[in-house]
């Protein structure tokens, strides 16, 4: 049994699908960090990659993510050792980035290099990796590059896995001159194990309350999710400029900036039995429905769920106070009463009209758009208002409705 639980554990999607997520919200994050004269892609010349523009030639900055589930005893994601599979096939790819059919000569490939920073980013610990260490010394020449050679091949010959052996290989490879220069641009970055966290600082950062922090991040990563998507079918990167940025996502901050309250979408929980709501059983009695029409029961509740949890979250969030709610349900309750009354000025004399006027008050009353302080809930939302109200038997249609309902 353990053996199968093991195989599942390897073979599971979990894993990579967490991985790929990484990748996709340290793109975000590093959207987020975006200036003038900079453009981010997703999955074009790199998992992630950056170009600066500046004195009239492109930087560019190629990042390699790469993220563990695995924990070591303290709970921490596990070191990234010296021999790492995925450390070493990145460089090894990089390795052949810079020697490719465009770039055949050492003055070339040297070329390249000065324009380009090469950053491996992983939640995987990187503070006791050897190679690493021996990297920054390089780069503050606390170690001469022929130090650093040594070890690389000392590296290599002990080496057992043979696809690290031939990705060491394929480094070491390089032209000397070529070699130092990869390594003088070579960095790594420790990203941490909460980049969701990272991200939501970084918008609550751009002059964002903390509760609405989760709407913005929400709505930026769907927005985000979409274009990709819409990307990739037609062939094309998910390629973002800093104009483009403007241009397109900012709205999604001011929207949060101001005093609006965020409609939010929901999946509510239906009852069991829908049609033994008393709303409902109200609108059968008057004829607007009939006890099999689901369709239309279930949208009926959705619209009444819908703005019940919206004014539970928006008070739960301190974004209105009971005071705002209490007034926003009397309004409604005003508007009504007026509905109601100009509806059934002739049912008193003649009871027989008591279903038709009450279905002109229901049809009198889903014209009415309320609002609650500057934020217009529309028809739908407004509907479910009047709809909670007669479920909470505080309206209803006919002339004697408190009377049953």
């Amino acid at each position: 049994m353990d053996n199968k639980i093991n195989r599942y554990d390897l073979t599971s999607a979990d894993a990579k699908i967490i991985g790929f997520d990484f990748q996709y919200f340290y793109f975000i994050n590093e959207l987020l960090k975006l200036q003038t004269g900079q453009s981010i892609g997703y999955e074009a010349k790199d998992d992630v990659h950056i170009e600066i523009y500046s004195n009239s030639k492109i930087i560019t900055k190629l990042i390699q993510l790469k993220h563990t589930v695995q924990k070591n005893a303290n709970g921490n994601p596990s070191n990234l050792t010296e021999r790492d599979d995925d450390l070493w096939k990145t460089l090894s790819n990089w390795c052949k980035v810079i020697c490719d059919n465009n770039r055949m000569t050492i003055n070339k490939q040297r070329s390249f290099i000065k324009d380009t920073e090469f950053i491996f980013a992983t939640n995987k610990k990187i503070d006791k990796n050897a190679f690493i260490s021996n990297i920054n010394k390089l780069q503050v020449k606390k170690i001469k590059f022929l130090e650093l050679q040594n070890y690389l091949s000392e590296l290599e010959n002990s080496t057992k896995d043979l696809n690290v052996k031939k990705h060491i290989h394929d480094v070491t490879m390089l032209n000397d001159k070529v070699l130092r220069l990869f390594f003088g641009n070579l960095n790594f970055v420790d990203t941490g194990d909460e980049i969701i966290e990272s991200i939501k600082s970084s918008i609550q950062g751009k002059m964002i309350a903390k509760n609405r922090v989760n709407d913005v991040f929400n709505a930026l990563f769907s927005e985000l999710k979409q274009d990709f998507f819409k990307n990739v079918k037609t062939g094309n990167h998910q390629i973002i400029s800093y104009d483009d940025w403007l241009k397109k996502y900012t709205c999604i901050f001011e929207q949060n900036r101001n005093t609006t309250l965020p409609i939010r979408t929901f999946n509510p929980v239906f009852p069991k039995n829908l049609f033994e709501q008393p709303f409902v059983r109200e609108l059968i009695e008057i004829g607007e429905i009939n006890d099999e029409d689901l369709l239309q029961v279930t949208e009926f509740s959705e619209f009444m769920l819908t703005v019940r949890m919206n004014l539970e979250k928006w008070y739960h969030n301190g974004e209105i106070t009971y005071s705002d709610l209490d007034k926003f349900h009397k309004q409604a309750i005003n508007i009504w009463k007026n509905t109601h009354k100009k509806a059934h000025r002739l049912t008193k004399s003649d009871i027989n009209l008591n279903n038709k006027n009450a279905l002109a008050c229901l049809d009198d009353i889903r014209s009415k758009q309320l609002k609650i302080l500057t934020t217009d809930l529309g028809i739908d939302l407004s509907n479910g208002e009047f709809y909670y109200l007669a479920n909470e038997s505080k309206i209803g249609w006919k002339v004697n409705w408190e009377v049953k309902y």
